[in-house]
């Protein structure tokens, strides 16, 4: 599954950003990337989207390796910005990817 949220006041209405989820044993058979792939067809055709961005787990490495793949780049890290159940914490990266409408 995949949602998208853009900024509810006008100043940040043009971002929006998404969260995306595979279950566990259907990863790894390209359905991420036509999610991603999806999204950012609506995006780029949407008047007023220009920026999408995400949170992502320091540890999740196959999906920081697609986002990177698809075009995104890491714009801040938060840390020790989760703390999990067993009490460790995890940083999370935020990346983001630019639209190609030209202003």
């Amino acid at each position: 599954m995949l949602d998208f949220c853009n900024g509810v006041k006008k100043r940040t209405a043009h971002t929006g950003k998404f969260g995306m989820s595979v279950r566990k044993d259907w990863r790894n058979k390209g359905i991420g990337r036509v999610l991603l792939e999806t999204l950012l067809q609506w995006a780029e055709n949407h008047p007023r989207i220009e920026k999408v961005f995400l949170e992502v787990f320091v540890t999740n490495e196959w999906a920081i390796h697609l986002y990177r793949q698809m075009g995104f780049v890491t714009e801040g890290r938060r840390v020790k910005q989760v703390q999990l159940h067993d009490g460790e914490y995890v940083d999370d990266l935020i990346m983001a990817r630019f639209t190609n409408k030209e202003k």
